[in-house]
């Protein structure tokens, strides 16, 4: 009896083969409609909630119009974050992994836990729809089905600009199902931070962090020479104390002899400059500017301020202006690029809006000169700016 069974595996027939592969199949089809059916059942909504933590998110969306509406037609956790069907939905199920393992971590155990981490959440969740390009989003709304006439006057001018330059869902709705993250106040943290800390300035090109005064001497009673803006370029000359002796220069146009411009022919204000600073003016080459019919001439003021209200970390403060530009203008519809206005259209601009954000006037000068900086006719000229 040995020796038969022996012998057969050694030299199994067809039938065995047979047997073996039907039973092989079976084992393979078995493991993966079992497999399959456990990613449709992690998939419901009752599976989501089973983890205390997605009541958070539950409770958010059942305040929004994919939850209850006029036509009663609802979208469920899956609908909106995972692919409907292909390698897509079986990719977005194994990344939802991650959430096991911060769930077996307690990384979201308290509310308290999930303020702090609901941001990161959140960019993660754009990045991913921007990637996408809202796939989930598309698969109920169409945007070639979409009735923009009859769409309220901002969403008929928000929809027709996205589908001209190709923005997604996520560009701008953001915040469409649950809490929307405060990125203003993350903005302001970040800009905080960097405005308090001490700053060493490691080279003779810095930049003023924030509004203030250019003065006569080192040291805080001396005269008011002007008012120097936000994000303003200069030239460190010495270092007495707290204080250091800068040079601004750029263009005065025209008659404006109280005012200095970053570039020629741009009216991107560097310093308000005082009646009695008039004569501490150098003035340089002169050239016309045909745009507005008058001559522009090179100046520069010397003068001291603060160290402290310096930086020669010129990354960083624009990394915060930034930061304080979409965190304003990114809760209402896509952020425009700067370089999709020129100079004098962010005055515009930024003017227009400014009252619909929470933006401090600071915050708004630093701001406009970030934009004016980087738009469309400055941004190849303003590189050292």
């Amino acid at each position: 009896m040995i020796r038969k069974v022996w012998g057969w595996l050694k030299r199994p027939s067809r039938m065995a083969w047979s047997l073996v592969a039907v039973l092989g199949g079976g084992v393979m089809a078995g493991g993966l409609l079992t497999v399959h059916l456990a990613l449709e059942t992690t998939g419901s909504l009752e599976f989501c909630l089973s983890c205390h933590s997605m009541t958070i998110p539950y409770e958010e969306y059942q305040a929004t119009v994919h939850y209850q509406n006029t036509s009663g037609v609802q979208a469920g956790c899956p609908d909106c974050h995972v692919a409907e069907k292909g390698i897509a939905y079986y990719v977005d199920k194994v990344i939802a992994g991650k959430d096991l393992f911060y769930w077996m971590t307690g990384k979201l155990a308290t509310p308290e836990d999930y303020e702090t981490h609901r941001l990161e959440m959140a960019e993660i969740v754009w990045a991913k729809m921007e990637a996408t390009d809202s796939r989930e989003c598309k698969s109920c709304h169409a945007s070639d089905a979409m009735t923009i006439s009859t769409q309220v006057p901002d969403a008929q001018t928000q929809h027709t600009e996205a589908l001209e330059t190709g923005e997604t869902c996520i560009d701008c709705h953001k915040g469409i199902a649950h809490k929307m993250p405060d990125l203003a106040a993350h903005a302001r943290e970040l800009a905080a931070a960097f405005m308090s800390q001490p700053q060493t300035l490691t080279s003779d090109h810095i930049w003023s962090k924030g509004t203030t005064p250019l003065l006569a001497e080192g040291n805080a009673d001396a005269a008011k020479l002007g008012t120097i803006l936000p994000g303003v370029s200069m030239t460190r000359l010495e270092t007495s104390g707290d204080f250091v002796k800068v040079r601004l220069s750029g263009w005065q146009a025209g008659d404006v002899v109280r005012g200095q411009y970053a570039i020629f022919g741009q009216r991107i204000l560097n310093i308000s400059i005082s009646a009695s600073a008039l004569e501490h003016i150098t003035y340089g080459e002169t050239q016309y500017f045909s745009d507005g019919d008058q001559d522009w001439t090179e100046s520069s003021l010397e003068g001291w301020v603060s160290a402290a209200a310096l930086t020669s970390d010129g990354a960083m403060l624009w990394t915060v202006a930034d930061s304080t530009y979409v965190s304003q203008c990114a809760v209402c519809h896509s952020v425009h690029k700067p370089e999709s206005r020129p100079a004098l259209g962010w005055v515009a601009d930024v003017e227009h809006y400014a009252e619909r954000t929470s933006l401090t006037a600071e915050e708004e000068r630093l701001v406009l000169r970030y934009l004016q900086l980087n738009s469309s006719d400055t941004k190849d000229v303003a590189s050292d700016l």
